[in-house]
């Protein structure tokens, strides 16, 4: 750590508390873990992968409101959806509008409101659910736009219960559903369960009937369509795992969906079947972390084919409540060789010549660019040993290398990261979106700095940004 960065942060020794609450972190480990600190970005400038443009996308307006932009495309030309909310605590949006282009951003329809996600009947709040923003694949062979839809139900207040959940109190459940277009997405079907397990469906009079809620819970991931025609979503879901010793770590959610399990990773198989017009379903084998790697599981997965054809699998772990010596914050992944039913052991991701690094508890996305051919991943990369969800920059991207796999360390390009001077010691650069504007080929991200300006409630002041990366 610089001396001058090192000033800084004693300057603001005030927020001291603040990060330890935060970060999980007493002051005195977080400074021995700053004297840690490595920089494992590359100095040549050729290297890079792009340059990137930062702009405010959507100002600040009020204080504790910070506006929330998620953005993509529709359909298989140049049609966007922009949704655009508020969000004043953790894990909650309000007031969410919605707009769309025909043209790739250039005019757009006027804002109209979406319909809220918190819809609520008796003591019980749902959240997500059909029709909601979220990524969209295309499937040629069945001609249908397919959409992960994440479907929440809340017993009582949604705010409260986002933070029982911490106390071990489990006041929401998680589903995952599907939904198909035939039309590229003018309209959308109902939405279709996944399962892996017996269990009722979903009940649209009653959502509190306790055996729905308590089987097939998922935190549901991305989709992609393979080469050999099928379609694979995947999801966090409980998988039995028993160890008395591993049991004595920590276990925070989702690592508590079940009673002896673990949160795991799963893949649904579909194979279109044209005369029911939906697709048929089979189940992975699934996938795991011991507590003692991730006391809150594998969760947040993301799922991409290689050009040799085999699948990669890259998912957040957490190390909250672990000796961070022990079990370092690292982002882990499993392949597939056979289209996704079975996987490798999981393991960490390196770098192409085998070095470990360091990365928080956090999103990451990847996207393969039309442009280079290449894939690419977005997440954070931390100059100093995470301690759970922190920190939550710098924000990178780097070229896959597809025979490892293995991150390619001298393609690590820094999107954005924390400025001392400016930015407060709470920054958070994850939770985004990305994607790939289909005529100039640049990637977009767009991301919300909250914490920019302090934490606690003063981490929902914060504008939302656009990055354009043009990719070399």
């Amino acid at each position: 750590m610089s001396s001058i960065a090192r000033r800084t942060f004693l300057k603001k020794s005030s927020y001291a508390g603040l990060v330890s609450m935060i970060a999980g972190f007493t002051f005195p480990e977080y400074l021995a873990a700053m004297d840690r600190e490595i920089d494992p970005l590359p100095k040549d400038e050729n290297n890079l992968i792009c340059s990137v443009i930062k702009e405010i996308y959507v100002p600040l307006t009020q204080p504790r409101r910070a506006p929330i932009t998620t953005m993509s495309y529709i359909g298989r030309g140049l049609r966007r959806e922009e949704f655009r909310s508020f969000m004043q605590s953790s894990d909650w949006n309000e007031a969410v509008m919605k707009r769309t282009s025909d043209d790739n951003g250039h005019t757009w329809s006027e804002w109209v409101e979406e319909p809220k996600q918190a819809q609520t009947k008796g003591e019980f709040t749902q959240s997500g659910g059909a029709f909601q923003t979220g990524s969209v694949t295309s499937d040629p062979l069945s001609g249908q736009l397919v959409k992960p839809v994440f479907h929440r139900i809340f017993k009582g207040s949604p705010q409260i219960a986002l933070k029982e959940i911490w106390k071990g109190n489990r006041l929401f459940w998680d589903h995952g559903f599907y939904q198909l277009s035939g039309d590229d997405g003018k309209t959308w079907g109902v939405p279709h369960q996944l399962k892996y397990e017996e269990g009722p469906d979903f009940d649209a009079s009653d959502w509190g009937k306790e055996d729905f809620l308590w089987t097939n819970e998922m935190y549901i991931g991305n989709s992609i369509v393979l080469k050999n025609g099928s379609l694979l979503i995947c999801a966090t879901v409980p998988v039995p795992y028993r160890d008395e010793e591993d049991e004595k770590n920590p276990s925070i959610f989702p690592n508590n969906y079940r009673e002896g399990c673990v949160a795991g990773a799963i893949c649904f198989i579909g194979r279109w079947n044209p005369q029911n017009m939906d697709y048929d379903w089979k189940k992975s084998k699934p996938v795991f972390l011991p507590r003692h790697l991730s006391t809150r599981g594998l969760t947040e997965l993301d799922i991409s084919e290689l050009t040799n054809g085999n699948l990669l699998l890259i998912m957040r772990g957490s190390n909250a409540g672990l000796d961070i010596a022990k079990s370092p914050g690292r982002k882990w992944f499993s392949v597939s060789h056979d289209g996704g039913f079975s996987w490798d052991n999981v393991t960490d991701m390196k770098y192409d010549d085998g070095e470990q690094f360091f990365s928080s508890a956090t999103i990451s996305k990847t996207i393969r660019s039309s442009k280079t051919g290449k894939l690419y991943w977005v997440g954070n990369i931390n100059n100093i040993p995470p301690k759970g969800n922190s920190p939550r920059y710098p924000l990178q991207i780097v070229e896959i290398d597809e025979q490892g796999p293995s991150f390619i360390k001298k393609s690590i390009t820094v999107i954005d990261d924390r400025d001392p001077t400016h930015d407060s010691e709470f920054l958070q650069l994850s939770n985004f979106s990305l994607l790939e504007d289909r005529e100039t080929k640049n990637l977009e991200i767009y991301l919300t700095r909250l914490g920019e300006n302090g934490g606690a409630e003063d981490t929902w002041t914060a504008n939302s940004y656009k990055y354009t990366l043009v990719l070399k």
